[in-house]
């Protein structure tokens, strides 16, 4: 526990897989990804703040790079905060950098865009269930691909949204949307200004269908077009769902989306030690 000191606007970039958590935002009586950090914080700096993190991640979705920040007196310097917190955090979430950024700075109003990812298992694999969805059929990719190409632009996603929540601005930005197919994994990447509740989920529970071939890839320009509740039924299971980087103003928005990295196991790779 550190000296208290002068008002410090703490900056984390965090990772996490989701499966055993209600999600990001902290819950009554709910296991959460944010309730287990403040526990890490309030044990490591004896500080009891508030966590803002930018994107708000659903039950069993999962994160690269999470982004969230607090403001704290501690003069503890960011690489001891970070060792602090991932000794006292479980093995499933890692706090992988920690900075100081400026007082006005706030992960969720200051981000540009957000990107994500979803993992689509064209086979059995008995290595990462958790973190894919396993689709047992064959998949047309090219009709996937040119339902896809739809997706850039700004469009009204209602038809993706879990109408049961709060939707203050139905309209997406989408600046990029890209499948790539490697030997048993699927990958789709998405990256827009926001994102609507379930919106990835169900634009992937949409392109599986078409490459099911049960709906033509013009289904998702009419989805764009149409309100309708069709999608709802598709809705993409969230073992496969990743937000993958928090953009913020100058990083380049709708830029080349990297591919894969090696970290992602891979049939025959150990897993890589907790």
């Amino acid at each position: 526990m550190s000296s208290r000191g002068p008002v410090r606007n703490i900056q984390l970039l965090i990772e996490y897989e989701g499966t055993r958590y209600f999600g990001w935002q902290v819950q009554e009586n709910q296991r959460t990804v944010a309730g287990e950090i403040l526990r890490a914080i309030r044990a490591t700096i004896g500080e009891s703040p508030k966590l803002l993190g930018a994107g708000r991640t659903d039950q069993g979705v999962h994160a690269e790079g999470q982004v969230a920040n607090f403001l704290a007196h501690t003069t503890l310097p960011a690489p001891a905060l970070v060792d602090g917190l991932n000794q006292e955090l479980p093995a499933d979430i890692n706090i992988l950098e920690a900075r100081d950024a400026p007082l006005s700075f706030h992960a969720r109003h200051d981000a540009a865009a957000r990107r994500y990812r979803y993992q689509i298992a064209t086979r059995r694999t008995a290595f990462f269930k958790r973190l894919v969805w396993w689709v047992r059929q064959p998949l047309d990719f090219a009709a996937m691909q040119t339902a896809a190409e739809c997706l850039p632009g700004r469009h009204d996603f209602t038809s993706f949204a879990d109408r049961t929540a709060e939707i203050r601005e139905p309209r997406v930005r989408v600046s990029a949307a890209s499948l790539r197919r490697g030997e048993f994994l699927t990958s789709f990447t998405i990256e827009a200004d926001h994102f609507l509740p379930r919106m990835v989920r169900r634009v992937v529970g949409v392109l599986v269908q078409v490459g099911l071939g049960a709906l033509p890839p013009e289904a998702v320009r009419r989805f764009l077009s149409e309100i309708v509740d069709d999608p709802a039924q598709w809705t993409a299971p969230a073992s496969g769902l990743f937000l993958e980087k928090v953009l913020y103003p100058g990083e380049v928005a709708g830029g080349p989306i990297a591919r894969p990295r090696e970290r992602r196991y891979t049939p025959g790779s150990r897993r890589p030690s907790r």
